[in-house]
């Protein structure tokens, strides 16, 4: 019962990107009060579903955007396929470590095609001052943001590209704006 009306709700969230009013919510699950949608949406809440903000308004939950994860593939030499329902893993929650403080940017360009960042992917990126060298970073130069490896070289840090076409970047002035914590693409 709990994943129909997850399902519904996903539903309607994609359809209007936004999150139903408890009105909407007794027409979505064909209900006769209010009641009985404020009682279906404490329901959702506590299953993750959804989230109240501090005015009541319904907001999506870590769990409305959970995708089943049905375990391991290999990569190298073919095995028996094995299809079991292992975990749900929301997508949000696998790819941000610090959902407050995470941002997604559309990579642009091959520089990091050798660290398998590749144009048109998305990376996600934590604003934080704590980076260290190896760590791929968004910085912004005098010449605007880049995505690049952090280096250090006796006491100057550098940016390089993960791609052999471009130099290493010796910014005279410059901020590291984050850090990336995840890359992804689609196929289709």
């Amino acid at each position: 019962m709990q994943t129909d009306r997850r399902t519904k709700v996903l539903a309607f969230y994609r359809a209007h990107k936004r999150m139903p009013s408890i009105t909407e919510l007794m027409k979505l699950f064909k209900l006769e009060s209010r009641s009985s949608a404020f009682y279906i949406a404490r329901k959702l809440v506590e299953a993750g579903v959804l989230e109240k903000d501090a005015s009541g308004k319904l907001l999506p939950g870590s769990e409305l955007f959970s995708v089943p994860l049905v375990g391991h593939v290999r990569a190298g030499f073919a095995a028996p396929a094995e299809e079991e329902l292992a975990d749900t893993i929301s997508l949000g929650d696998y790819l941000l470590d610090n959902p407050n403080a995470s941002y997604l940017l559309q990579v642009s360009g091959d520089s990091m095609e050798d660290a398998g960042i590749r144009e048109g992917d998305m990376v996600v990126f934590e604003r934080t001052s704590d980076v260290k060298p190896g760590d791929i970073v968004v910085a912004l130069t005098e010449d605007g943001y880049t995505l690049k490896y952090l280096r250090k070289l006796g006491k100057i840090f550098y940016l390089e590209a993960a791609n052999n076409k471009y130099p290493d970047i010796h910014p005279r002035e410059g901020e590291i704006v984050g850090k990336v914590t995840s890359t992804f693409r689609k196929y289709t």
